[in-house]
């Protein structure tokens, strides 16, 4: 499915395609998070991993579904490669 963007009366930033995607900033965030926490303090991995997340529903690049998508992805990644 061809979702578009979130459209907001303001956005934030631009982007490369109105059409929205699992978000790939979730995605490495996430993945990031859960491999270095297995030998970094995981406390900041993980508030930063969420603050990118949520960033991008507050420039108005995505749905919420879109971040949790690809935290999702991102966890699953992590978890294969572990």
């Amino acid at each position: 499915m061809r979702r578009r963007r979130p459209q907001h009366d303001r956005r934030l930033t631009s982007t490369y395609s109105e059409l929205s995607y699992p978000s790939a900033h979730a995605a490495t965030s996430v993945a990031g998070a859960r491999r270095l926490s297995e030998t970094l303090p995981a406390a900041p991995l993980w508030t930063l991993a969420a603050g990118l997340s949520l960033s991008r529903l507050y420039l108005g690049v995505h749905h919420p579904t879109d971040s949790l998508g690809g935290a999702a992805l991102g966890w699953a990644v992590a978890k294969l490669t572990s």
